[in-house]
């Protein structure tokens, strides 16, 4: 039974101006995976997810691991999480040294129903390392793609 454009638009959101679910996107869009290396008397290397920066280190400062063990935690939300392992022993008190690693942003999609024109999806998200692709600057502003 095939749907009518009607009844198809009252089950799915439309596409507009290329974009799908825009307004009401994907919860993890926007937030950012940083790696953080800070040496404390041993090398402490974190995986966190946030939205900015400022939160990553928040939430490094809130949970970071001091004693040698490993550390699986999380933030606020589920989504905010950090991740800290044992590397190395040294000593000394050097500057944690930030490298961002992944954002996860909307996919880009197509549709037979609106004649495979491709468009923004904002429910069907992807983690990604490629730079390039990023959309937001370190302390969640939009990257200017000009």
């Amino acid at each position: 039974m095939k749907l009518t454009k009607k009844e198809i638009e009252s089950k799915f959101s439309p596409i507009i101006n290329g974009t799908y679910k825009k307004d009401n996107p994907d919860k993890e869009i926007g937030y950012q995976k940083w790696c953080v290396r800070k040496t404390h008397e041993v090398i402490m290397e974190y995986t966190i997810v946030a939205k900015t920066k400022k939160e990553a280190d928040d939430i490094l400062e809130k949970k970071e691991c001091i004693k040698v063990e490993e550390v699986d935690d999380y933030g606020d939300t589920f989504r905010e999480k950090i991740d800290g392992k044992h590397i190395n022993d040294f000593s000394g008190d050097e500057e944690a040294i930030w490298k961002k690693i992944e954002e996860c942003i909307p996919s880009e999609d197509t549709d037979s129903d609106n004649d495979f024109k491709p468009f923004i999806n904002y429910e069907d998200v992807n983690w990604t390392a490629d730079d390039y692709d990023w959309l937001k600057n370190e302390d969640g502003t939009n990257i200017d793609k000009k």
